[in-house]
């Protein structure tokens, strides 16, 4: 794991190289697992080949992969008020002393199992989730399988695509256990054909993202880190309206992430500006204290 704080952390070519062999690694199995189970080929075995490789990044020992975890009881999962265990939770890789947890859609679904592991248990929580910096695109014909011509995409992801969802960990960025990673990465996204469409702008649906190489990583172990997100051209008093500009997070994830820093303590509310809520950085919060 990068030992950085959040202006980013570059990787070696060490690092790009296992990472590589490890797609590739990745990739051979699934082919194998394909001919021997006779299956359709990308996106149809069990486990995404993003997640795999990530997983096996993180930690190469496989047994350490999937691990059910256990709170002091002896027992996995939360219980409900009325007594009943009401859910199990897998480490998708778990260390010594910490759970990795590899989460490349939205981060709402992992908020019951963090809060559930801070409470629990003794191990420190990483979350880890990539960001296709680069990206090239593939279409699958729905018809025959066949997959078109590899061309570059022209959208680019950015660290402020995650703004939004940070909402979802509020309540754990200020635990000492909590850390969130960051991964830029290149990557193929295989995109399958919806058929019977007469448009000639081609439909589709997201089908399978396959990790390339890596570029950098920013990794977020504190509320201090979260000051990526509060651009210094900010003035003293500001609207969401204004940090939305200043930041390039637009819509309704400005809101989110507005709300997200307040409460984390990097930003407070103060009054109004005209009719729009005002907001200022908080004193004590600005730099880190590293």
């Amino acid at each position: 794991m990068p030992e950085t704080r959040s202006e980013g952390y570059t990787f070696s070519f060490g690092d790009t190289a296992r990472f590589r062999q490890i797609v590739i690694d990745v990739m051979t199995e699934a082919c194998s697992a394909i001919e021997t189970e006779h299956t359709e080929g990308i996106g149809t075995l069990g486990e995404k080949q993003m997640h795999a490789a990530i997983k096996r990044f993180i930690c190469p020992d496989k047994s350490k992969h999937e691990v059910k975890l256990y709170n002091s009881y002896g027992y996995t999962g939360s219980t409900a008020e009325d007594g009943r265990a009401n859910r199990k939770f897998i480490a998708d890789v778990l260390t010594e002393n910490t759970v990795y947890e590899i989460q490349t859609g939205s981060f709402s679904p992992l908020r019951e199992k963090i809060s559930w592991i801070l409470e629990n248990t003794v191990y420190n929580v990483v979350v880890i989730h990539p960001i296709a910096e680069s990206l090239w695109v593939s279409y699958i014909d729905a018809k025959n399988g066949s997959i078109g011509p590899r061309r570059k995409s022209p959208r680019h992801g950015r660290l402020e695509d995650i703004a939004s969802q940070l909402y979802f960990f509020r309540d754990f960025i200020n635990s000492p256990r909590f850390s969130l990673l960051i991964l830029m990465i290149e990557a193929d996204q295989y995109r399958k054909k919806i058929s019977g469409e007469k448009s000639k702008k081609i439909r589709s649906k997201k089908y399978e993202l396959i990790p390339n190489s890596l570029d950098r990583a920013y990794i977020f172990r504190s509320a201090i880190d979260y000051n990526i997100f509060v651009p210094d051209t900010l003035p003293e008093l500001f609207t969401v309206r204004t940090y939305s500009q200043m930041a390039k997070i637009y819509g309704m994830d400005a809101y989110s992430i507005v709300k997200t820093l307040c409460h984390i303590g990097l930003l407070e509310q103060c009054g109004n500006l005209g009719k729009a809520a005002a907001y200022r950085r908080r004193a004590g919060k600005q730099t880190d204290n590293a």
